[in-house]
């Protein structure tokens, strides 16, 4: 069974791969690779974050009724 990423380490693994791939040695052959990692990383962070946001925001509508 795998253990899903918090947000704080997917943010974490989506700065490193930013790093890697913006040095001037950062290999060839895995630049596809992290660069559709990245974009799994985005997507999952965005969704996180519209759920949190949805849950914020149905927690203050109950709490201002």
């Amino acid at each position: 069974m795998t253990k899903e990423l918090t947000y704080s380490q997917m943010l974490t693994e989506l700065q490193e791969i930013v790093d890697l791939v913006s040095r001037d040695d950062c290999p060839v052959d895995e630049l596809e690779e992290k660069v559709q990692r990245a974009g799994t990383l985005i997507k999952a962070l965005r969704k996180r974050l519209k759920k949190t946001e949805k849950s914020v925001s149905e927690m203050l509508t109950e709490i201002e009724s």
